[in-house]
């Protein structure tokens, strides 16, 4: 059945480099997070989820539709009595050298195995990519889940039918992963319609059709497991409604930020950089001459590949013009599903009779998903991270097209870029400010568990619940920390505070760990 990947026997051999090298580098990330400490609370959510798998809730019920996936595989090293946060270091990890694998196979259908191998480098050494490497977060297993639906749908329009019932099996999980995904489709909508019209072809159709069904079945068994353990409710329904509106994000988020051109001017630091600091989210400084190498190889090639492509205009030119005008009028005004309707129109007017379809089909992936993020108010740098897999094919076009245009040996560039790459991946933890901050939680509880052997059988209350619970257990209770009435009048045996707390009455501080306050109840 797999005969389409077009797998030749010097391709085993790269693919067996990529597999080699993506386990070391999980491996490596695994150990630098671990020793780093949890810097992105919603880790302790998925934690949690996964806990309630097997059977233990832990205020789980109004979470347990995030993820099911990711957190469901986690819960099987859970049941093996490995119950570890490292489990899900593990779990996601291995999404990420599952996304390295699908992305060499897809970039082999548009290159050559040598620039094949150099995306696949870039993409997974590629300092935002690093940062939230096998740390528990959905970004890079749902790109990878993105990679290969856009792989199998590829394949289902321009060789075999057959793979639209793995595509959208691979939409389905990926939805389950991370709502993300879905900001891809439209463009493997337009690449169907590209190569095939807007009229579905019969032959197509009936694999289509089966593979909805064995989505729907699949989303049913799934949906009936979350709705049961989330006491009759599907709490994603109102982040659904509200990203299909449009709807902007709440200013009380930390992350409440207006600059649509965020990922814009970070980009570069994306591709590499050379200080990282954790500030809420990590944030990432002072780009390498790395990534001004890369942006000057784009900036050369796709001018070069311009040059050889181009064209007189013409008057269906005016059509797309006037789309992409629309789009930039409507850009936060409307809603981001309008200007990406108006921008795809555009793009698909551009490329209707292009030899260069496969360039509109990635220019709409990047849009797609940039639009959205750009237009939302909330802004991670990590919620940018489904471009890079369209932005890695221009950057390999670039390198393509001046190996054409210019003499030299085609392998110079991408053997340096290789090289230059695989040096970053390990040398990018020695970016991170030196900090033990995120280590807190765990010193805390340790500290706690350590004094008190009876600790699971008192009340424990505390500034940040989702985290301790999972290191302390169902009896810690949430009490905001300037809410000093609360505290002093509950009964928990200690509250822990991230702030000093000086008008307690009832309680005593005993320790005090990077900042964080354990007090205990006065007897």
């Amino acid at each position: 059945m797999f005969e389409e990947f077009n797998i030749k026997q010097k391709d085993k051999y790269y693919l067996l480099f990529i597999l080699i090298y993506s386990i070391i580098l999980v491996a490596y990330y695994i150990n630098f997070n671990n020793n780093l400490g949890i810097y992105c609370s919603d880790v302790y959510v998925y934690l949690l989820n996964a806990l309630y798998y097997t059977g233990t809730n832990i205020r789980a019920t109004g979470t347990i539709y995030l993820s099911p996936l990711i957190c469901y595989l986690t819960s099987i090293f859970f049941r093996l009595g490995f119950v570890d946060l490292q489990a899900i270091y593990i779990v996601t990890g291995a999404f990420a050298v599952f996304g390295n694998i699908g992305f060499y196979i897809l970039l082999k259908r548009y290159f050559n195995e040598n620039l094949s191998l150099t995306g696949t480098i870039i993409y997974c050494s590629l300092t935002l990519y690093l940062t939230w490497l096998a740390n528990g977060t959905l970004d890079i297993p749902a790109v990878s889940m993105t990679i290969w639906t856009a792989l199998f749908t590829v394949i289902a329009i321009d060789d075999n039918p057959k793979y639209y019932q793995l595509a959208i099996l691979f939409v389905i999980l990926g939805i389950f992963t991370r709502y993300t995904i879905l900001l891809t489709l439209p463009a493997l909508a337009l690449y169907y319609v590209y190569q095939k019209g807007f009229k579905i072809d019969r032959k197509d159709l009936k694999y289509i059709l089966k593979g909805i069904a064995i989505g729907v079945i699949l989303t049913s068994i799934i949906m009936a497991s979350i709705i049961t353990l989330g006491g009759g409710t599907f709490g994603a329904g109102n982040q659904i409604s509200s990203g299909v509106s449009g709807a902007q994000g709440s200013q009380t988020d930390p992350a409440y930020n207006t600059d649509v051109s965020y990922y814009l001017t970070n980009f570069i630091n994306f591709i590499s950089n050379s200080h990282t600091v954790i500030d809420g989210n990590p944030v990432l400084d002072n780009p390498t001459p790395l990534a001004w190498g890369i942006i000057g190889i784009m900036i050369i090639g796709i001018g070069l590949w311009l040059y050889d492509n181009k064209r007189s205009p013409q008057k269906k030119d005016i059509i797309p013009l006037v789309f992409f005008i629309a789009a930039i009028v409507s850009f936060t005004r409307i809603s981001s599903v309008i200007t990406t309707l108006l921008v795809l129109l555009g793009i698909y007017f551009m490329g209707k009779d292009s030899e260069n379809k496969a360039e509109y089909f990635m220019l709409a992936w990047i849009f797609s998903n940039i639009i959205f993020f750009s237009y939302y108010t909330i802004k991670v740098n990590r919620y940018i991270l489904p471009v890079f897999p369209a932005i890695i094919y221009f950057i390999l076009l670039s390198i393509d097209t001046i190996n054409k245009r210019i003499k030299i040996n085609e392998n110079i560039i991408p053997i340096i870029l290789i090289a230059l790459f695989i040096i970053q991946a390990f040398a990018f933890t020695y970016t991170f400010d030196e900090t033990n901050k995120f280590k807190t939680i765990e010193d805390v509880s340790d500290y706690i568990i350590t004094n008190n052997p009876d600790y699971k059988n008192i009340s424990i209350g505390t500034y940040n619940v989702r985290a301790y619970n999972w290191w302390l257990g169902e009896n810690v209770l949430p009490i905001k920390s300037y809410d000093t009435e609360t505290i002093d009048a509950s009964n928990v045996t200690y509250y822990i505070s991230d702030r000093i707390q000086n008008n307690l009455t009832n309680y005593t501080e005993i320790k005090n760990i990077n900042n964080v306050y354990i007090y205990e109840k006065s007897v």
